[in-house]
């Protein structure tokens, strides 16, 4: 829920108060937080070719380093599902990120234009799986986060730190601190400057009374309602500001006149909103009761999920999917970044979203809302169920009792794959390489150059050791980035999204059956989108090897006039040379030039 230009017309008036964050505790909005720590990295975190979560986890681990830092205790609720009542509103939200999504892809990188942002399909999963690392306290709630937080901050006394402009409408008793206020970067002393909001100071500003913040929020316009008043109260403002700010202006100056005498919080509320309807001409309705009941008295969200799969969702063990699936039977598939003249990428994980569903409801029909063509539409997907008497045991409520050989050839089904022959593969990967192999046996039927190109990205993630120093790879990497973003092609992003898609897929049909796979850890898989191209050569990685290898030579020569045994000798060759040079060479050799080839030799002759 939101108030358009709020924060803007705060801001102008100087009625947050510069504060130092330390030595407290605050409550988090999960979402806000991510989305934040997203969009305003910088350097500027990849959008368009399939995110760069190794990145985003330092960033998220150097934002949680400085609470730490400050003695500031951070508690993080993140959203759960949407109610019905939402849905005209999240479909427009839908349609709003599809065309976000159609600009990134059709934009030159340098210039997307300001707030035309793509939050990559695996952020949230990173970002629950680094709380967890990292000991943070938090939750998922079944609704909204907005009523939970707004209660947390006030039972715990502490202030919440979000972006979202409703916590200008609640009374937050230790107030609220605007994540883009909030300059983490810039600790000083073990403190954070901020700036603090209070629903007081505003009111007293405004001259309003406080029982009416409700009104004014379901006026000026949010998720649930808006006022459209043509102007009249932007007309009767005195305010210098522009039209936006006009319009808020006015309505809570016509607010702050209405004659409040001898009138409880609820009956101030039904005569304000009586007042500002019948100054615009219009009647009353439910529309805006309902919102300003969402401020005052929020209705605790219900499900019919089960206890125990509720308390994983709770727990970040499940993946809040399961709310709208269970009880709407309908889920929402966000835009991405991709080829918009082929189909959706969520298409490529269909098979494994049929198998979740089946789990979910016993078979029942699922509405998704994805992407058609460049609109979004709504489409039935059948469940996919396995025979009556095994669907017996793997029903929601006792699903984490059935057999593990059969929780497990479910996810097998799904994927068609064979985990047996995973028994060498170390566990983080075990996951991942399913996904791949699922993907790529889905792309064979119409094999096209750019898929290679992204398994052997995928590839040359799976083997790269993260607890290693910065290597050739990594330097290798970085170049390539630089190089292939000028060179972006619309079908190497669908690549890596459908990848990404069966990914998600997989992973919450994993959480689903209780974990038949160990759990991978999503910001360790190297995905190289940001730097693989569909007319890739290994030009650079070649020549980064090349030079690595040269400045080794020098203290191989120190060795050799050294005269030392042959069996240091030869330990050294193999540690510092020879690791370098044959590092992924099984990949990248075979696409090296002629000259590449030759100057490689070369460089391995004049070492003997």
């Amino acid at each position: 829920m939101e108030v358009s230009t709020l924060k803007k017309m705060i801001d102008d008036l100087f009625l947050c108060e510069e504060v130092k964050v330390e030595k407290t505790s605050i409550i988090i909005d999960g979402a806000a937080l991510y989305y934040c720590l997203y969009y305003t990295s910088h350097p500027k975190l990849d959008q368009r070719c399939g995110g760069d979560y190794p990145r985003f986890k330092d960033e998220v681990c150097n934002f949680l380093k400085t609470l730490q830092d400050c003695e500031v205790t951070p508690y993080v609720i993140l959203d759960g599902g949407s109610g019905p009542e939402k849905r005209e509103h999240l479909l427009s939200r839908l349609n709003n990120k599809l065309k976000k999504a159609k600009t990134v892809a059709e934009s030159e990188p340098d210039i997307v234009p300001k707030g035309c942002n793509v939050l990559p399909p695996l952020v949230k999963d990173v970002f629950i799986e680094i709380l967890k690392e990292k000991g943070i306290e938090f939750k998922q709630c079944l609704g909204e986060a907005d009523p939970e937080i707004f209660s947390a901050a006030n039972q715990k006394q502490c202030a919440v730190l979000s972006i979202d402009k409703d916590f200008y409408i609640y009374d937050v008793h230790k107030g609220f601190l605007n994540l883009d206020n909030f300059e983490w970067k810039s600790k000083e002393d073990g403190k954070i400057p901020a700036k603090l909001y209070t629903r007081s100071k505003f009111c007293e500003h405004f001259k309003l009374d406080p029982a009416l913040m409700p009104v004014f929020a379901s006026i000026a316009g949010n998720d649930y309602s808006r006022l459209e008043d043509k102007g009249s109260f932007a007309r009767e403002s005195s305010s210098p500001g522009v039209y936006s700010i006009k319009r808020l202006d006015g309505m809570l100056s016509f607010l702050s006149n209405v004659n409040l005498d001898g009138l409880n919080d609820s009956q101030k509320r039904e005569r304000a909103l009586s007042k500002a309807l019948n100054h615009v001409g219009k009647k009353e309705n439910k529309t805006f009761k309902l919102a300003i009941q969402k401020y005052v008295q929020p209705e605790k969200p219900s499900s019919t999920l089960p206890s125990l799969v509720h308390k994983k969702v709770e727990s970040g063990e499940l993946t809040t999917f399961v709310i709208n699936v269970v009880d709407q039977k309908t889920i929402l598939l966000t835009p991405l970044v991709e080829d918009f003249s082929q189909r959706s990428s969520y298409t490529a994980a269909y098979r494994i979203r049929q198998y979740f569903y089946g789990l979910l409801t016993g078979g029942q029909m699922c509405t998704e809302y994805d992407r058609d063509g460049k609109e979004i539409k709504d489409k039935r997907v059948p469940s996919i169920l396995l025979s009556s008497d095994e669907q017996k045991q793997l029903g929601l409520q006792h699903l984490h009792k059935a057999p593990e050989g059969l929780r497990r050839r479910v996810f097998e089904e799904a994927l068609q794959v064979q985990t047996s022959a995973l028994e060498n593969i170390p566990d983080q990967l075990k996951l991942p390489v399913c996904v791949t192999v699922f993907w790529f046996k889905r792309l064979q039927h119409h094999p096209k150059p750019e898929t290679v190109h992204c398994l052997h990205a995928l590839l040359l993630g799976f083997v790269f050791d993260p607890n290693s120093p910065e290597d050739e790879f990594e330097r290798k990497m970085k170049a390539l980035k630089d190089e292939c973003v000028s060179n972006w092609q619309p079908r190497v992003a669908h690549a890596f999204s459908q990848w990404q898609c069966c990914m998600r897929q997989s992973l919450h049909l994993n959480q689903l059956l209780c974990s038949p796979l160990p759990e991978p850890q999503c910001a360790r898989v190297k995905f190289l989108g940001v730097q693989i191209s569909d007319d890739l050569s290994w030009n650079l990685n070649t020549t980064t090897i090349m030079s690595k290898a040269q400045q080794r030579l020098h203290f191989l020569r120190k060795l050799k006039k050294a005269s030392l045994p042959p069996a240091i000798f030869t330990s050294f060759y193999q540690a510092s040379f020879e690791s370098v040079l044959c590092c992924y060479i099984t990949i990248w050799y075979g696409n090296c030039t002629f000259a590449e080839k030759k100057s490689l030799q070369q460089i391995v002759r004049t070492q003997r």
